[in-house]
């Protein structure tokens, strides 16, 4: 059986199993009707997620499985998996995603008519539970739109930290060379930004993904998190060979803003998981210096117990959990 040539889905996958075959399985009922290829780019280097492919691949014959032969970590996996996918478009997703029902369809009918070398898919930040939405829209889009990608990188770019909002064209992702980009977290978001270099991007609004996203502790990253929260700075530092500097410096306040990146709010949320560190601490403050009294309590934060800031957030998350709508259970059940 021939599989659809437009779109392929790619997941770079590491040893979060339970997780993994829930996304699947959302990811099937979605690609199932149009034939789209499914590909799982394995960096566990052991037999963790073993079942699951046993389980999932009989149930879709455009199920690929590739295990890596040694560790490429989480940004070259992402690469690699974008790389892997054949079809002319790749869209990207982390492997404890779900999506929509309708997600591949409407994704397929805006390539059919905004064929741009990126498009950007909006989605709702969930609980790590999956039981209700913490924020519906990552970008507030009402309409379908389209706009320039230095406009995108300036003020909007931050959103596609998320991997899942990347639908990216072959061919002109294939055209660059991802090395500059390498080792910031955030590599993928270097290529396609240097990749739409002059060229349009095209903006989903209806969120057709879930983001699990209520705290650190779900992350694969926490134990590198300075790395991560630096590493916008350092993509964008390699991308002013590509852009202005004024642009670059922008997208990196955008970054900071929108994800209050040095903030006592954020360290709070962080301390609550052990995240923030005394040591962090410091190396957060040389990133993103404050005032006087904010560098004093930020560093009450990281030496205060974090039982204590775990409970403010699970107040504040009963809080969310009381206003927010639930999510709809034809999401993120088995088909």
């Amino acid at each position: 059986m021939t599989h659809n040539p437009i779109l392929g889905i790619a997941i770079p996958t590491y040893k979060r199993p339970d997780q993994l075959r829930a996304c699947v399985l959302s990811v099937i009922r979605a690609a199932e009707p149009q034939q789209v290829p499914v590909y799982l780019l394995d960096d566990a280097m052991d037999d963790t997620n073993a079942a699951v492919y046993a389980e999932l691949q009989p149930r879709y014959p455009h199920l690929h499985v590739q295990r890596n032969p040694k560790n490429l970590g989480i940004d070259r996996n992402i690469l690699h998996a974008a790389d892997t996918c054949p079809c002319e478009y790749v869209w990207l997703l982390g492997e404890d995603d779900r999506m929509h029902p309708h997600g591949v369809q409407t994704v397929l009918h805006a390539i059919a008519r905004h064929p741009n070398p990126f498009l950007f898919v909006n989605y709702s930040a969930v609980d790590n539970d999956l039981r209700f939405i913490i924020k519906e829209r990552s970008l507030p889009l009402r309409d379908l739109q389209e706009m320039p990608g230095e406009t995108f990188f300036r003020e909007l770019a931050w959103s596609m930290g998320f991997i899942g909002a990347c639908v990216i064209r072959k061919a002109e992702w294939n055209a660059v060379d991802p090395a500059p980009y390498l080792d910031s977290y955030f590599a993928h978001v270097g290529r396609i930004m240097h990749m739409i270099r002059g060229k349009s991007v095209t903006l989903l609004p209806e969120p057709l993904i879930l983001n699990r996203c209520g705290s650190p502790e779900i992350f694969t990253w926490t134990g590198d998190a300075n790395n991560v929260f630096t590493g916008w700075a350092r993509m964008t530092r390699a991308l002013e060979t590509v852009y202005p500097r004024d642009a670059c410096e922008a997208s990196r306040l955008s970054f900071q803003h929108a994800h209050g990146i040095g903030s006592l709010k954020f360290y709070a949320y962080l301390r609550a998981d052990r995240v923030f560190t005394p040591a962090l601490c410091e190396q957060l403050l040389k990133e993103y210096p404050g005032t006087a009294a904010h560098t004093r309590l930020a560093k009450l934060i990281a030496h205060t117990p974090p039982l204590l800031f775990r409970g403010l957030r699970a107040l504040l998350m009963s809080c969310r959990r009381l206003r927010s709508p639930p999510l709809d259970p034809l999401t993120i059940s088995s088909p």
